[in-house]
């Protein structure tokens, strides 16, 4: 499965795209690297009611409620020896059952360790199947784990290969090069993307982007397209920031986050000149979550948020990426303008609640 972004401007470019130049010794590289790449294959089972035929269905002893599988395709990569994968989250967000496929054809199944749906990870662990009852499912003891590379050491234009499953193709690899670094494409506070030019299609999703020397630097994500399918603008989140949250996907299943409850709105000259505040620039607090950390902190509607630990807030973003540098557990200290007088007040923080049971919107 691979998400798609609609892209607002579109300009025709007639001129054909020159491939870039394989490094040398490639298939050698690409050889070594295809067995730590995976099929992974997701099942969800969905509820579906049917209205409006209720007496012909008692009539023939039917049921009124059915269950409905749809499955969905990605890519991932074994990490250790200990069969454990990284994908996207989107790939198995809803799955009641994962199974992943080597490069020899062994399927094997796998249980969801840990999702992120803000950085879009997930972690799995892979088990053999279980011929009886008896004998403990355990790991394959010849999984060959990928290198992790340096995303921060990646340079504009180095080439890099993609590898993954597109339309269900296993094996496929594509070619191309970092087009840009820090691409952030309005996905949500943590957009920090690699941007390539190597063909990227649904089915690739949670695959490894490799550099020269075979060490993985992105997880393929998504793609900008008019079609759903490459138009060679393909994103990948930087390797970096995935291994800062593995250890919490194994741990916790989970990456605890911090929050403050609060409804924010960048501010404007406009909304400051309208409603007499003492700042245009900052965060306007236009909603707060009863009994969240910042209503509890001493926050207030109407207060314009300008600063946290020091760090200038210029939007709602800002303040995510702030907290996503604290734990939990931590203190911050909020730097708003209430009136015409800037406060300075001491906020513990909290867990960020279950997503499904928020707001859009509340960080």
């Amino acid at each position: 499965m691979q998400r798609t972004l609609a892209l607002l401007l579109l300009v025709p470019i007639s001129t054909a795209l020159a491939s870039p130049v394989p490094p040398p010794g490639l298939p050698d590289l690409v050889e070594g690297v295809l067995p730590s790449v995976v099929n992974i294959s997701s099942t969800t089972l969905t509820n579906t009611q049917v209205f409006g035929m209720e007496d012909f269905l008692r009539q023939w002893g039917l049921p009124q409620e059915h269950q409905q599988k749809q499955t969905s395709l990605g890519t991932g990569f074994i990490l250790d020896k200990d069969g454990f994968v990284l994908t996207n989250n989107h790939v198995v967000e809803h799955a009641t059952e994962v199974t992943v496929t080597l490069t020899d054809h062994r399927q094997l199944d796998a249980k969801v360790i840990g999702k992120d749906q803000k950085m879009d990870l997930a972690l799995l662990q892979l088990r053999e199947p279980s011929k009886s009852e008896l004998k403990a499912r355990g790991v394959p003891s010849d999984l060959k784990p990928v290198t992790l590379g340096d995303s921060d050491a990646v340079r504009i234009a180095e080439t890099v290969f993609a590898v993954g499953n597109p339309f269900g193709l296993q094996n496929t690899v594509t070619l191309g090069i970092i087009s840009a670094k820090n691409r952030t494409i309005g996905q949500g506070p943590f957009d920090n993307f690699l941007q390539t030019d190597a063909s990227i299609n649904p089915g690739n999703s949670g695959g490894p982007l490799f550099n020269a020397k075979g060490e993985v630097v992105g997880i393929n994500t998504m793609i900008y397209s008019r079609t759903g399918q490459s138009g060679g603008l393909g994103f990948a989140i930087p390797v970096n920031e995935a291994k800062l949250l593995i250890p919490q996907l194994k741990r916790y299943g989970r990456v605890p986050r911090p929050w403050l409850g609060l409804l924010g709105q960048r501010m404007t000259p406009q909304i400051a000149r309208y409603y007499r505040l003492g700042s245009d620039k900052g965060v306007l607090v236009a909603n707060l979550v009863e009994q969240a950390p910042a209503i509890r902190g001493g926050l207030r509607i109407g207060d314009v948020l300008v600063a946290l630990d020091g760090t200038a807030i210029d939007e709602p973003n800002d303040i995510e990426k702030t907290l996503a540098r604290h734990k939990p557990t931590d203190h911050v200290e909020a730097t708003v303008v209430r009136g015409k007088k800037k406060v300075s007040i001491k906020i513990g923080l909290e867990e960020l609640p279950r997503l499904d049971n928020l707001p859009p919107g509340i960080i």
